[in-house]
Parts: C-alpha cells; sequence; structure tokens
C-alpha cells in the first residue's frame, strides 16, 4: 500500500510505500505499519523497526521507533533524541487502498521516559499566516495537540504504542523505495479540495 503524505510547504508529495506483511491494522477507523529501514551512516548497526499509526478520528499521527525485539529505542542527536515522533496531522483519510494526510508542522518528540517536547511551532504560525494551512485546520491542530499532549501524559500513548506483541517487530519487511508524487495526482491533500480545508 501507499502512504501519502503531504507538507503543504512543499509542492509534491511525500509517498511512503509499505509492503503488504508490513500492514498490521488497514480499517476505516485505523492504519498501523511497519518496515524495517538500515540505521543511516551505521552499515554494520542493527535495523530499525519504524511503526506509523494513523487515526481517521485523531488530529494526529504517531512514529515509534524499535529494535528487532519489539524494544522502544531512542534515535536522534545526543541531547535530542525520541523514541516516538508524533506529527499534528489531518485525520488518515482513504483513497481506495492508500492513506492520505496532510502534515500540519506542529511535532511532539516523546522520550522513552514519557518527556516530551513540541517542536516547529514557527512554522506553524507561519504556515497559518501563509494561509498554507486553512483556519479551521488551524483550530484542530491546536485541539489536535492538546489532545495528544493529553495522550502522552496520561500514559495512553505508551499503551498503545506497546499493545502489539514484541515478536512482531522481528517480522517488519525492508521498506520499499521513498519516492515522490504530484500533487495534482492527489486531490485528497491539495488546499481548497481537501475534506478538512
Amino acid at each position: 500500500m501507499r502512504d501519502f503524505d503531504y507538507h503543504p510547504d512543499v509542492p509534491d508529495v511525500r509517498v511512503f510505500g509499505v509492503p503488504e506483511s508490513g500492514v498490521l491494522v488497514r480499517t476505516e477507523e485505523m492504519y498501523l505499519g511497519q518496515t524495517r529501514e538500515p540505521v543511516v551512516g551505521e552499515p554494520t548497526a542493527a535495523p530499525l523497526v519504524l511503526r506509523h499509526y494513523a487515526f481517521a478520528d485523531e488530529w494526529f499521527k504517531l512514529n515509534a521507533t524499535l529494535d528487532v525485539d519489539g524494544d522502544l529505542i531512542e534515535t536522534g542527536a545526543i541531547g535530542e533524541m525520541f523514541a516516538v515522533n508524533c506529527d499534528v496531522s489531518t485525520p488518515l483519510t482513504w483513497v481506495g487502498a492508500d492513506a492520505t494526510a496532510v502534515d500540519l508542522f506542529l511535532d511532539v518528540l516523546v522520550s522513552a521516559d514519557g518527556s516530551y517536547r513540541v517542536i516547529d511551532r514557527p512554522e506553524f504560525e507561519e504556515a497559518c499566516s501563509r494561509e498554507l494551512i486553512s483556519t479551521a485546520e488551524a483550530e484542530h491542530a491546536e485541539a489536535g495537540l492538546t489532545r495528544l499532549l493529553h495522550w502522552i501524559t496520561t500514559g495512553r500513548l505508551f499503551d498503545i504504542v506497546t499493545e502489539v506483541p514484541r515478536h512482531v517487530a522481528a517480522q517488519a519487511p525492508p521498506a520499499l523505495p521513498f519516492s515522490r508524487s504530484p500533487l495534482s495526482a492527489v486531490p485528497a491533500v491539495a488546499p481548497s479540495l481537501r475534506p478538512t480545508w
């Protein structure tokens, strides 16, 4: 399947290909997929498992990093490491078998100990001022951020991320090649055309 991820400040849409064996949940309400990724710059390191969660009724997505044993691990630069990268976004929308969403700039990086930091607020505010996202989307993004922070502080986020049995991580297939698509080919995420606009 394909996961279309649109950042409104770029002219095209990112396309993440996921082999069918990496799709763990595909319902109207939720998409959960995982792929195995090499560690950039460390060819001899054990691969990482990236697990992606998208929801039809939430204004955010979750991206957890695990080892092949199913344990959450932290990645990133020293002093800026995180285990779960949460993207404030439009809700999951299905177009046939493909998942689509629009990144709304705000991100929350969550460490394995539950601490977190909200990043990219200046980018969000600039996107609002440039009308790259609609007024309604901006309001939903703020509400989605509040709900996401509640998930983090109450432990719900880690409950969701750890409810998949640990051995499933070892079954993650290699990711398909990353690509880009013209925005015109994915009207479900286009300004003025997408349902959240």
